[in-house]
């Protein structure tokens, strides 16, 4: 059963006070510092951070296509006046980070090794993403439309739900138009500065945080960072994880946070969540957390502690509790900032384990039935191995998704046998099944899962579909 994400729409805008202009076409440029710029752009794009240098304009991000992008060039044209783009920085490989370069290919383009090493000739995972991220936009669409109807009729969370639904069809759309896949040009592996004649630009890998290629940026002469908000997000505690990935540079996050915020010449400022202006201590906030909660963790398994005993030690209730001191579980309150926190200690945890689905994952590639063999091998020897249910089960989705849906079943079928007492794996087992075209195994495996969970609303309706066939 997939797991649907909360819908996050992030409202606040913080910038310094400055002499912001708007043009007759309504852009808007919001100075961050006297080399970084926010043009904001109208109907429904993304603001796009620009850093203007005497080399030219450096540009982060291309967003999710080249329509979007092209009309986002525009906007920083006419906004700033200038037309000299020089170079285009990709924070994150996520297709609908960086679908728009080919708006920018006069340009160098930036991006950590991990866009080449994920994408480059791998037309067929690319397809997949592209459905998922289509999939992702079209459901942030309908939750919004709903939403709508609980709005008073003209008022600003109307205007605002309107604004957002209608940006959410866009991306959606243009994706299905057509997808331009254009890598970088230039890469790095640890950190990289760049001489912007004027100003230098440093940056730097933040290790597997969600996403293998994640990059932070300092700008030293402003004393600012620009970190993507899929690692510091107004909403988040701490880098949220992509679905598909249980392996995370926690230290690796620690030591550039650390360098950043702690170290000989800390930033004064953070540019993170795309329009989001943070004041150094807020940041340090965050950095407490993730260090407090790694090493708890770390601490506590080698005292021997299992899963269910750190998660009760290191509650919100208990050693966690300052947690709802920090300006996030203000905002989003407990409902929100509770269950963050339990998955971040889970995958904390995870990181310390012989994965069962790290090997199927890497040695899949090139033989799932020997990687599936090997992991049945080391639990039946009793071996030094861990099995986690979802990390497992998000690897059938993966392949599933990806139309391969035989080695999906593979996948499902070894969860089943792992955890028989999950309601969620039986039907997961039973939507591959169905997929497959077996509707007997399928209605018998939605059958199970509603007898391990009768509230199970998703079992319910795909058995009427099915027996009623």
């Amino acid at each position: 059963m997939k797991v649907k994400i909360a819908l996050l729409i992030c409202l606040i805008s913080i910038f310094l006070p400055s002499s912001g202009k708007s043009s007759d076409r309504g852009f808007q440029i919001k100075n961050i510092s006297s080399k970084i710029f926010m043009v904001k752009i109208p109907e429904g794009g993304e603001d796009q951070l620009v850093i203007t240098s005497s080399k030219g304009l450096v540009v982060f991000d291309s967003f999710w296509s080249e329509i979007t992008a092209r009309r986002h060039k525009e906007a920083i044209a006419r906004a700033l006046n200038r037309n000299d783009f020089y170079l285009t920085i990709n924070m994150t490989d996520r297709l609908d980070m960086f679908g728009g370069n080919a708006a920018y290919k006069e340009t160098t383009i930036i991006g950590h090794q991990a866009f080449w090493d994920k994408y480059q000739g791998k037309e067929k995972e690319v397809e997949a993403e592209i459905k998922r991220l289509i999939d992702m936009w079209r459901w942030k669409e309908d939750v919004s439309r709903q939403r709508l109807e609980t709005h008073a009729p003209g008022s600003e969370d109307e205007i605002s739900e309107k604004r957002w639904m209608n940006t959410c069809r866009q991306r959606a759309d243009e994706l299905e138009k057509g997808f331009s896949l254009l890598l970088p040009n230039v890469v790095y592996r640890d950190s990289m500065m760049l001489n912007l004649g004027d100003i230098t630009l440093k940056l730097i890998w933040f290790g597997k945080a969600g996403y293998d290629g994640m990059t932070v940026a300092v700008v030293p002469a402003e004393n600012i960072a620009i970190i993507p908000g899929f690692i510091m997000h107004s909403q988040h505690l701490a880098p949220y994880p992509h679905p598909q990935y249980a392996e995370l540079d926690v230290p690796r996050w620690i030591e550039v946070l650390e360098e950043i915020l702690e170290g000989d010449n800390p930033v004064d400022r953070i540019i993170c969540d795309i329009n989001n202006v943070w004041p150094r201590e807020r940041a340090l906030t965050h950095l407490h957390y993730i260090r407090s909660l790694w090493n708890s963790v770390v601490e506590a398994e080698e005292a021997g502690m299992g899963l269910a005993e750190i998660q009760d030690q290191l509650s919100l209730d208990k050693d966690f509790a300052f947690v709802k001191e920090m300006q996030e579980y203000k905002d989003g309150g407990d409902d929100w900032i509770r269950p963050q926190h339990e998955m971040h200690l889970r995958l904390f945890f995870l990181q310390q384990k012989n994965l069962a689905s790290e090997i199927i994952k890497t040695e899949g590639r090139d033989s799932l039935p020997a990687a599936l063999a090997k992991v049945r091998r080391l639990r039946e020897e009793g071996r030094d191995i861990y099995f986690d249910e979802a990390s497992i089960n998000s690897i059938g989705y993966y392949l599933l998704n990806s139309g391969r849906v035989p080695e999906a079943l593979e996948v499902f079928i070894l969860n089943v046998e792992v955890f028989p007492e999950s309601a969620n794996v039986y039907d997961s087992l039973a939507e591959a099944y169905m997929k497959n075209g077996d509707t007997i195994k399928a209605i018998n495996n939605y059958k199970k899962s509603l007898e391990l969970n009768p509230h199970n609303e998703n079992a319910q309706e795909k058995l009427k579909t099915l027996e009623g066939m």
